[in-house]
């Protein structure tokens, strides 16, 4: 008898007991697996992360896509050849938009991700309200096709042409520069100043007070022909991807770190953190990480650990 009360008072002792706290997983944001289609989450941080849960889609099945990690939305290509908009910050949404692209093959997000400049390679759409409610604002056919998209905060989109030329796109669109082989724009967070890689001379241009003056300075001259540039967060130094080589670059004096990487990429994701970016070869497909926020900058493969994550489990 005794034993048995013993063992009852243990047992309303143990459930009365607060449950221990959970610990969170560490992540660095979100991205678009290539292998697998889908949205996927980073977990873990630089040095020791992972591609792990996907976000939900539902019976949409999707074939490429772009995404802005720190708002959670994505604008992607679908399987059966419509562009939707993809919002996960709650419960995930897919919208179809409305557009006269048939395929989207560049889109620049605003740095809060409310905004997005997108493009076919021939037309250029801008929207907004992709946290809420997405609206097309403005649409415009460049001359000579698009090479690169930029767009600042307040919505202000920069786009290259196949002809060289640099042109802000609005009621009267303005050329800023021209004679470039533009691969890759990108606006610094004051939303003025713009950088832009310059395939043709190898360099990497900084065009100050574009809504004014526009005037242009080569913040770093190169050996090879640059892909993309991303900014960080604090615009204080900007990576520049060319065949073979990552560049982090000081924009205030020029300095500069390289890092060897066999690797070839178009375009950075922004992740959590001042210049921590994803970024996928073209060659081989790899997923991989540069973390520019460490005492020494360095490029990491990022590698599937969650095969429940291809199951159509939901991040959180």
């Amino acid at each position: 008898m005794i034993r048995r009360l013993l063992f009852i008072t243990t047992a309303v002792v143990a459930a009365a007991q607060t449950p221990s706290p959970q610990m969170n997983v560490p992540s660095l944001g979100y991205v678009f697996d290539g292998n697998t289609k889908a949205i996927r989450l980073i977990s873990g941080v630089p040095g020791a992360a992972s591609l792990d849960h996907l976000v939900s889609t539902n019976a949409t099945s999707l074939d490429s896509g772009f995404v802005h990690s720190g708002s959670r939305v994505a604008i992607a290509n679908t399987k059966e050849g419509s562009v939707v908009l993809v919002q996960w910050s709650a419960t995930p949404q897919i919208t179809k938009l409305t557009t006269s692209l048939v395929r989207v093959t560049q889109v620049a997000f605003s740095l809060a991700g409310d905004r997005a400049a997108i493009t076919d390679g021939s037309v250029v759409e801008v929207w907004s309200g992709l946290s809420d409610s997405p609206a097309k604002a403005a649409t415009f056919t460049p001359d000579n096709g698009v090479t690169a998209l930029a767009i600042n905060p307040d919505g202000l989109a920069a786009a290259a042409t196949g002809a060289g030329a640099m042109v802000l796109l609005s009621d009267q669109p303005r050329q800023i520069a021209a004679g470039g082989k533009w691969t890759s724009l990108a606006f610094l967070p004051n939303g003025t100043d713009l950088l832009a890689a310059d395939a043709a001379a190898q360099n990497l241009t900084l065009i100050r007070d574009v809504l004014t003056d526009a005037a242009a300075s080569v913040v770093l001259s190169l050996h090879r022909e640059p892909d993309a540039v991303a900014v960080s967060a604090d615009g204080s130094r900007a990576a520049l991807a060319s065949p073979g080589t990552l560049t982090i670059v000081s924009l205030a004096d020029g300095t500069t770190t390289s890092i060897s990487c066999s690797c070839q990429a178009a375009r950075f994701d922004r992740l959590a953190g001042n210049l921590v970016l994803h970024l996928t070869d073209s060659q081989s497909g790899s997923e991989l990480l540069l973390d520019a926020d460490s005492a020494q900058a360095r490029v990491m493969s990022l590698s599937s650990v969650n095969s429940a994550a291809v199951n159509g489990v939901t991040a959180q």
